[in-house]
């Protein structure tokens, strides 16, 4: 399973990533409504996605350069990225052409989302390369 992770072509689980996040947040409605399990449950969605369109890029970024391990400066460019995407997204949302809603809360959970990754990618990453523990 390692061997065949490392071997996909470069970018292509962000490429992934990415387009899932596109669909759900860009199209005017992707899903039938439903009624969400509690108050705000769009908010964690919010956060699970941008920490799972984060944790892929910086995943693809280490496999890229032939190294799991990433540094400070690389995750947090990562992040930056991430919080700058999530911000396009819902100023996207707003606009005309989409007819959603800008909510600057799904713009707060995207944020939280990306900087956790920050703190979960070195130890997922050492987790799924099994990886010694001196980072």
């Amino acid at each position: 399973m390692k061997r065949f992770i490392l071997n996909l072509p470069q970018f292509l689980p962000s490429i992934i990533v990415l387009l899932v996040l596109f669909y759900f947040t860009l199209i005017p409605q992707p899903l039938p409504p439903i009624q969400p399990p509690f108050l705000d449950f769009d908010k964690v969605v919010h956060i699970v996605m941008f920490a799972g369109v984060g944790f892929t890029f910086a995943f693809d970024v280490a496999r890229r350069n032939k190294n799991v391990r990433l540094s400070g400066s690389r995750l947090i460019l990562i992040c930056c990225i991430n919080i700058v995407l999530g911000g396009f997204i819902e100023l996207a949302q707003g606009s005309s052409l989409i007819h959603r809603g800008c909510d600057l809360g799904d713009f707060v959970a995207d944020a939280i989302g990306a900087i956790l990754i920050a703190f979960t990618t070195r130890p997922l990453l050492r987790v799924m390369f099994n990886l010694p523990d001196n980072s």
